[in-house]
């Protein structure tokens, strides 16, 4: 499970791999750095989604709730209406 504090370290790292493979010129250190920096792009990725379905979610619930108030609102004025 990933979460925003391990997708930040997993990009440092990869930041700091990539780094020390250039000064080295060691292709394969900065390929693995770069490879961590994707991977937690994927894991933000990953958050984002979450976040983004809880929030659809919410509204959605919200929605639902303005529509029943509303229909509760109509029935009861429709029994009060003076018919006279």
């Amino acid at each position: 499970m990933s979460n925003p504090a391990d997708a930040k370290a997993k990009e440092v790292e990869g930041k700091l791999e990539s780094a020390a493979g250039e000064l080295t010129g060691d292709v394969g250190h900065q390929i693995k750095g770069k490879a961590k920096q994707v991977q937690a792009s994927a894991m933000n990725a990953v958050e984002n989604l979450k976040e983004g379905t809880k929030s659809v979610a919410h509204a959605i619930s919200n929605a639902a709730d303005n529509a029943a108030d509303s229909i509760a609102d109509k029935t009861a004025g429709n029994g009060a209406k003076d018919h006279s």
